[in-house]
């Protein structure tokens, strides 16, 4: 349900589709799309890998004119490795240095693979916003005790989609974890649009000039 004034005078009635791309954060890594209604019905269930695929999909997207379309943020893949953020957590030192080099992207989180794109589908009046794949999950209870994206989180969460959510046409064997990514962002698209839910929906942050959407707990 939305909550967020801004949000609500940003948002449009008339949404029959709700589209969730968990995008990659570059073409090695597949970037799951999901598309469901109003019923919870999934429609299409694909992955894809260039951004060509993933513009190409968009621009094909005969529904798109009353859809809410979620895209999560892939992480940055120049960002130092793990190793480094234990050390140093502190980013803020960092960024405060005038000796260190800030133009390139290796102190940002997210990557901005195919921002300009979303930006552009936002100017011709389609509903975009991004969501965090991290933050969606906890806020709904799914982050369990497992290793992120291990096989046991992918079959736990596959079966809280299936069983809790009510997303029954999952098959019961093992899918794609971008693809589960992306039903929970179209999820989250229905959340957006459901007037009669317990979860609010906020808008957390903006990224590039698009809102950021979360769950306010």
């Amino acid at each position: 349900m939305i909550k967020d004034k801004e949000l609500a005078k940003k948002f449009c009635e008339n949404k029959f589709y709700f589209a969730g791309i968990s995008l990659g954060s570059n073409s090695a890594n597949e970037t799951g799309v999901a598309i469901i209604d109003k019923d919870m019905k999934i429609i299409t269930l694909d992955k894809l890998f260039s951004m060509e695929d993933v513009k190409f999909f968009l621009k094909n997207f005969v529904g798109k004119k009353n859809a809410i379309i979620n895209i999560a943020l892939p992480e940055n893949p120049l960002m130092l490795n793990a190793k480094w953020k234990l050390i140093s957590r502190e980013y803020q030192l960092v960024q405060s240095n005038k000796l260190i080099n800030h133009d390139s992207d290796w102190i940002q989180r997210y990557s901005h693979r195919g921002c300009d794109f979303f930006l552009e589908l936002k100017s011709q009046g389609i509903d975009i916003f991004r969501y965090d794949v991290h933050e969606l999950k906890s806020s709904l209870g799914l982050s369990g005790v497992f290793k992120d994206r291990s096989p046991v989180d992918c079959k736990s969460l596959q079966s809280a989609l299936k069983h809790r959510f009510g997303f029954k046409e999952l098959p019961s064997n093992m899918i794609p974890v971008s693809q589960l990514e992306a039903i929970l962002g179209a999820y989250l698209g229905v959340l957006i649009a459901e007037k009669n839910t317990e979860y609010n929906c906020k808008i957390k942050a903006k990224y590039k000039d698009i809102e950021v959407i979360g769950l306010d707990l």
